[in-house]
């Protein structure tokens, strides 16, 4: 998904659903010398954040990063 600077609740509701259906491996290097080493605890750590301050354009940067590592993982085969 491309940037944006406000995502929906249903984007982000989506979001998760995926990570709480699919299995995935728990290190990703999503490019840009950017390596996330516990996606598990990036994505729960995220969580609270994504459903209460998903209008707010001070984190969407960090709503991005999720949906980065979601592309990062069905592209290079980290989903199980």
């Amino acid at each position: 998904m491309e940037y944006k600077s406000n995502y929906t609740e249903e984007e982000i509701r989506e979001l998760y659903k995926w990570f709480d259906e699919h299995k995935y491996e728990n290190s990703i290097d999503i490019g840009h010398g950017l390596i996330i080493n516990n996606v598990n605890m990036m994505v729960e750590g995220s969580r609270t954040v994504a459903f209460t301050k998903h209008e707010n354009p001070t984190y969407s940067g960090q709503l991005h990063l999720l949906f980065q590592i979601k592309d990062a993982m069905i592209e290079q085969g980290k989903v199980k």
